[in-house]
């Protein structure tokens, strides 16, 4: 089981779970995800000392008012790993089904619009994969932290939604080696443009499709997911 710590950072609280031995692994989670050690952690805890924040107003982590957009986040996680003494200079960089770059000939369907049905069928292929993200209770305080936690996912994504317009010209700035794990079905962000664009626009990046996945395929296929993490990441040292 995993051990959860309480850190601070630069004096924003975080909660952070822990576990494995080997490299050093740094996930960060999606929306709904933190906090939540699930198949493909433990997976990944076997081969790997992985590290597992929430984000500020996520999980375990208090809201955090100064962050405005999505670099404050980016140098929150810079402060992180100074605070755990883990090299900035990534050896690997794996994204699973990302978003924040505008893609040509795509708009990203409005979630914070959507009832939860509808999200399900959007991120997930296999619906039953989705009760890894479920509530607990419908208490007063899981229905808090659910708002905290969209009201802290939309001061990053609202405007512009999901994506920053600065980011696809930097992506070709990336240097570490990066894999895309792609769900085949993703209806937020299909593989067609999607996928195929960040793996034109990061120099050199690998694309791994997974066949029976939504927007989430380390959630519906979190041993396939964490078999290919792991071999892209230890033929790397340093940290993931």
């Amino acid at each position: 089981m995993p051990t959860a710590t309480e850190l601070s950072i630069r004096g924003t609280p975080v909660q952070m779970l822990h576990d494995g031995s080997g490299p050093p692994l740094m996930f960060l989670h999606g929306a709904g995800g933190a906090g939540r050690w699930l198949a493909f952690q433990e997976r990944l805890a076997k081969d790997f000392s992985v590290y597992f924040p929430s984000h500020p107003g996520h999980g375990g982590s208090p809201a955090a008012e100064w962050i405005e957009h999505i670099s404050d986040l980016a140098f929150h996680y810079l402060d992180l790993l100074d605070r755990l003494g883990l090299d900035r200079a990534l050896a690997s960089l794996v994204l699973i089904d990302p978003v924040g770059i505008r893609v040509d000939g795509w708009i990203y369907p409005f979630l914070f619009g959507m009832d939860i049905p509808e999200i399900v069928t959007t991120i997930f292929q296999n619906p039953m994969a989705a009760l890894a993200l479920a509530p607990p209770d419908q208490s007063a305080e899981t229905l808090a932290l659910q708002y905290r936690q969209g009201t802290a996912l939309a001061r990053v994504s609202w405007n512009p939604y999901l994506y920053n317009p600065l980011l696809r010209r930097r992506l070709g700035r990336i240097t570490a080696p990066t894999l895309l794990c792609w769900g085949a079905h993703d209806r937020l962000a299909p593989l067609d443009p999607c996928g195929e664009t960040w793996a034109r626009e990061i120099l050199g990046a690998r694309l791994r499709v997974f066949a029976e996945s939504g927007h989430v395929p380390h959630l519906e296929e979190p041993d396939a997911v964490a078999e290919a993490v792991g071999e892209f990441c230890r033929l790397r040292e340093g940290v993931s």
